[in-house]
């Protein structure tokens, strides 16, 4: 007999019950990072940076990384990791801070009239940014966005990247390539040694970094070694109503009604540890009190959840994503 062992983390969310409504990750733009703190799983991009996620897997399955550290880590804005060198060996990346428009794209509006760009949205899971008239788009710095270094020249990107660990540095859109994302770790990244501020971020003592142990690219694993992962279709139907809902906040909670704008870097990406076909994130019947505990919607940042529900004898309805699962 099998026993499924899943924790469940609850979202006000719309379910996503359908197969379709889920997305696997490709192995050849999985990137799996290990430092001493665990794992950072990064999905590369290769529609909005094709040159720079081409040598940054290039450089991964040489084993470029391996042992090289973070030495720039500034608290609440990035950790940049590398050589460090202020000589690269490698070729000079052309800037690829955006792209042309193309109906192809998959692309699901979140917000228009955006601080930072004419409209906001999603596209393949990736937040981006849109100007319409000039027919542009691309990446944003949110947080989990993987981008890669350079000096004030544009095309002087080489080896060395970053992650956002803050709060969105957005005013860096278009001003640098965004190539990738982490979709799973960031508890561990932001485990990573901060440096002295008045030093702007550089560790000078290579002992006091947090290090890269190795990088590799999931297709060049076996499957038993790779970690499954479903992440929620941006382009599905059930993540558009997630939008609307996010963007109209009707719960009882709210006294205030904030206003109905949607900050497309405040929008979390469900994953499911298991394949959708296995175990599909559900909508599930809770008791009243398991809403009040581990259930309680986690948009909404409470000191605590109430200590009673408005009807302790009714069953309360809500979402909730598996964010793991194990076998056995």
């Amino acid at each position: 007999m099998m026993f499924v062992r899943l924790m469940i983390l609850c979202l006000s969310l719309s379910a996503f019950a359908d197969e379709a409504e889920w997305r696997s990750l490709n192995p050849n733009d999985t990137v799996y990072l290990r430092l001493a703190d665990g794992m950072i799983v990064i999905e590369l991009n290769d529609r909005f940076a094709p040159k720079t996620a081409a040598q940054f897997r290039k450089l991964v399955r040489d084993g470029f990384y391996d042992g090289l550290s973070f030495y720039r880590v500034i608290d609440g804005f990035v950790a940049q990791g590398g050589d460090a060198a202020e000589e690269s060996q490698h070729p000079n990346l052309p800037a690829e801070f955006e792209r042309s428009w193309s109906e192809q794209l998959n692309y699901v509006a979140a917000q228009h009239g955006d601080l930072f760009a004419h409209e906001t949205g999603f596209i393949d899971g990736f937040p981006v940014g849109r100007d319409a008239a000039a027919e542009k788009v691309w990446l944003t710095h949110c947080p989990g966005a993987v981008a890669m270094a350079r000096a004030n020249e544009p095309d002087s990107g080489t080896t060395d990247f970053y992650i956002v660990i803050g709060q969105a540095p957005r005013y860096l859109d278009r001003n640098l390539t965004v190539f990738g994302r982490v979709v799973k770790g960031m508890d561990v990244a932001q485990r990573i040694q901060r440096g002295p501020a008045g030093e702007n971020g550089i560790i000078e003592d290579e002992n006091q970094r947090s290090r890269i142990l190795s990088a590799r690219l999931a297709a060049d694993l076996p499957e038993d070694q790779r970690q499954p992962m479903q992440l929620v279709n941006t382009n599905s139907q059930a993540f558009k109503d997630t939008l609307a809902s996010r963007r109209n906040r009707s719960h009882e909670f709210f006294h205030h009604k904030p206003p109905k704008v949607l900050d497309v870097c405040q929008v979390p990406i469900g994953r499911s540890l298991a394949p959708a076909s296995f175990v599909a994130v559900k909508r599930v019947q809770v008791e009243s009190d398991v809403l009040n505990g581990a259930c309680w919607p986690a948009s909404l940042p409470l000191a605590k959840p109430p200590a009673k529900s408005p009807a302790p004898s009714h069953l309360h309805q809500v979402t909730c994503a598996v964010v793991s699962l194990s076998v056995s």
